[in-house]
């Protein structure tokens, strides 16, 4: 074991914590120490990580006077926990990978590169940098990033920004999609909400299905991540369509679900767009309309200026606009075609190897 011992520091939402999963079990991989810091959300997307799991407490401001002055006992806490965790493990260097939850600890870490006891690097996942990223990038010593421009960081941190792309499961190994496609077969739909977008998407993809021929119905099969309060409903909607459908409120393979499908209708969150690259699945995306600094709109355009995806905004979900995007994708093979050949001109990077090299070779 080396004598090198990692901090990641990540929680809320999967598009942070499972980055940090991937790149955490690539460093045990390789005999390193690791530690990975998260909030109560994250623990939920940890299940696979190799090495040890720290809860720490966190919280943010968005809510009324009461809750701010719990968010503030909450993050004074995490701050206590943090304090205590990394004077403790004593880390050689310290990986931030975005969200609130991420604060308090790198806070900390901040204290700790100080004294010059570690180094604090950062990843951002997005194409517009988290305000938390931003907030520590002046103190980092790299900023790793997924896509290959950050709209939002200064020149200033030319220097030390470093394209990688997003860090994988180091089991996954990656196929080339098939361009053969069958035509006049049963099309596998698969509709991807994510952690924070299932509701609205799901109904304004049953609002765009409805209008269909009822012809197409014999030709659909769909599988849909939804809560379960919205379960009932899409059942007995699709159940009067007499359409092919399984429903799941979490996809835990997400990968191999991908492979299977014809074609996703999804927000654009940095992972999203990550497992469409690598799968290769033509796409229709629907940004989430409320996310920081409309990052996932800027996602969504990473894919769609090079003709590798569709985008339709949340608003157009029941207009023509969106019924026809998705018949022309349903109803043209060589539109489907031509998606996979310009996604699988895209290149993937490894990011847990580069991300390596750079911090330790």
């Amino acid at each position: 074991m080396k004598i090198d011992y990692l901090v990641l520091f990540a929680g809320g939402t999967g598009g942070h914590v499972i980055p940090a999963v991937n790149y955490g079990n690539y460093l045990i991989d390789c005999n390193y120490n690791c530690t990975l810091f998260l909030d109560k959300r994250g623990l939920k997307y940890a299940g696979q990580f190799k090495g040890r799991v720290l809860c720490i407490s966190s919280a943010h401001f968005s809510g009324n006077t009461l809750y701010k002055l719990k968010s503030i006992f909450l993050l004074l806490y995490g701050l206590i926990q943090s304090f205590y965790y990394l004077f403790k493990i004593r880390p050689s260097h310290c990986f931030g990978f975005g969200s609130y939850a991420s604060f308090t600890p790198l806070t900390v870490a901040l204290f700790l590169k100080a004294l010059r006891m570690t180094k604090i690097y950062l990843h951002e996942q997005n194409s517009i940098i988290g305000k938390v990223n931003l907030f520590f990038a002046p103190f980092s010593n790299n900023i790793f990033i997924n896509f290959d421009n950050i709209i939002n960081l200064k020149s200033r941190y030319t220097k030390k920004i470093y394209h990688v792309g997003l860090p994988n499961d180091n089991k996954i190994i990656f196929k080339k999609r098939s361009i053969n496609i069958v035509k006049d077969k049963k099309l596998k739909i698969l509709i991807f909400g994510g952690s924070q977008g299932s509701l609205n998407l799901n109904d304004g993809f049953l609002k765009i299905i409805k209008k269909l021929p009822n012809n197409y119905y014999r030709k659909l099969s769909i599988l849909m991540q939804c809560s379960n309060k919205q379960a009932n409903k899409i059942k007995n909607e699709l159940n009067d369509l007499g359409v092919e459908y399984e429903l799941k409120n979490f996809f835990f393979n997400i990968c191999k679900i991908l492979d299977s499908s014809d074609f996703v209708v999804a927000r654009s969150g940095a992972g999203t767009i990550n497992d469409i690259i690598q799968s290769q699945i033509p796409s229709i995306l629907i940004p989430l309309p409320h996310s920081i600094y409309n990052h996932q709109y800027i996602n969504a355009k990473y894919l769609t200026n090079k003709h590798a995806a569709q985008l339709v905004e949340e608003k157009d979900l029941d207009s023509d606009k969106a019924y026809f995007a998705f018949k022309r994708l349903f109803d043209n093979a060589d539109q489907r075609i031509s998606i996979i050949k310009n996604l699988q001109q895209i290149k993937i990077l490894d990011a847990n190897k580069l991300m390596l090299n750079k911090v330790f070779k």
